[in-house]
């Protein structure tokens, strides 16, 4: 580390690029999830609509967050709203992307300061092996920044220089937040040296990653998330109960729904959706099951088998189940582990 003028720098060892913050950020489909220093963190569904309100003649709102970029102005987190989307590679070069990742970083920071920041993100594990995803991410973010935060009562300039990428794949992020000792403030060098396998269970993807030896030997993915099972769901809903126009709902507000209870309102009733929903859980769960399964990993050989992902929490009954071995650890922390691990693994 270096020490200029009492304030604690740290320096980047492999490229020599001094920095004095460590965001880590999981810039996913559903939910953002942005992890900085004294465990400052956000979490909110990843939505952005730029504002153009000219028709707008009165507003009940009196607790909105909007910032400026670019001139233009965004709101973040509106269920009504729909994120980027996509699980192919043209969503990480592309304009809301970029947005997305920005305004988050810019919510964990502080009004007024001019801070040199190191960004950890990640990638689905199939795309991350392609050095020119992780290429573009880097394009797309590296640079200075200055970004207004418009609240009901003021307006605040957030200014920032990000001067590192580092993009890893995702379930990295459970990885190094599973097998660091927040006590001894390291690594777990037991946890290391012993094999485990990650499973992460997001929105639109499931990533697994191998750690062996103190090195992650192998990673995979399939396109099997969460938002399958909400699609299915909302498919078989209107098939069997039309009366509900449960097409009404986006995904992000029927997620957000049955998060909170299985009687969904739309706006031609509440109904009932336990029965389906749970079979559509157990599907999905399934489809999980087999998709690792199918790999040949040789799974005698795992000290843990560690589930992550709002899928995980949302599936645990079922697979649990499925996975029938008391080495399956279920993260608890599962929607936040990815962005808190990108943020000590750009501290090691």
């Amino acid at each position: 580390m270096l020490k200029k003028k009492g304030k604690e720098q740290k320096v980047d060892a492999y490229a020599g690029r001094p920095f004095s913050r460590v965001v880590g950020i999981d810039v996913a489909n559903s939910t953002i999830k942005i992890w900085t220093d004294n465990d400052v963190h956000k979490e909110y569904r990843n939505t952005v609509r730029e504002i153009n309100d000219a028709g707008l003649v009165y507003s009940f709102k009196t607790n909105y967050q909007m910032y400026v970029l670019d001139k233009e102005v965004y709101e973040v987190g509106d269920l009504s709203a729909m994120g980027s989307g996509g699980r192919g590679k043209a969503r990480y070069n592309s304009k809301a992307f970029r947005i997305e990742a920005l305004i988050g970083i810019a919510g964990v920071l502080q009004p007024g300061t001019n801070e040199k920041i190191r960004v950890v993100t990640g990638l689905p594990s199939s795309l991350s092996k392609n050095a020119a995803i992780a290429e573009e991410i880097k394009k797309n973010l590296i640079g200075e920044f200055s970004i207004k935060s418009v609240k009901w009562d003021q307006v605040e300039d957030i200014t920032f220089e990000i001067v590192d990428v580092i993009v890893v794949p995702q379930p990295l992020g459970t990885l190094y937040n599973f097998v660091y000792d927040e006590k001894e403030q390291a690594l777990n060098q037991k946890f290391l040296s012993q094999r485990a396998l990650i499973v992460d269970i997001g929105w639109g993807t499931t990533d697994l990653a191998v750690l062996e030896e103190s090195r992650v030997r192998g990673t995979f993915g399939f396109e099997i998330g969460v938002s399958d099972y909400v699609a299915n769901l909302q498919e078989d809903v209107n098939d069997k109960m039309p009366e509900a126009n449960i097409y009404a709902l986006n995904s992000h507000q029927l997620d957000i729904a049955l998060l909170e209870s299985t009687t969904v309102e739309t706006p031609f009733g509440k109904f009932d959706l336990a029965q389906l929903a749970e079979k559509h859980k157990e599907i999905q769960s399934r489809r999980v099951y087999e998709a690792v399964m199918g790999l040949g990993l040789e799974f005698t050989k795992f000290y843990r088998i560690i589930l992550t992902g709002g899928g995980a929490l949302q599936y645990e009954k079922y697979l649990r189940t499925l996975f029938n071995d008391p080495r399956l650890i279920i993260q608890q922390d599962a929607v936040t582990a990815n962005a808190k691990g990108f943020h000590l693994l750009g501290q090691f």
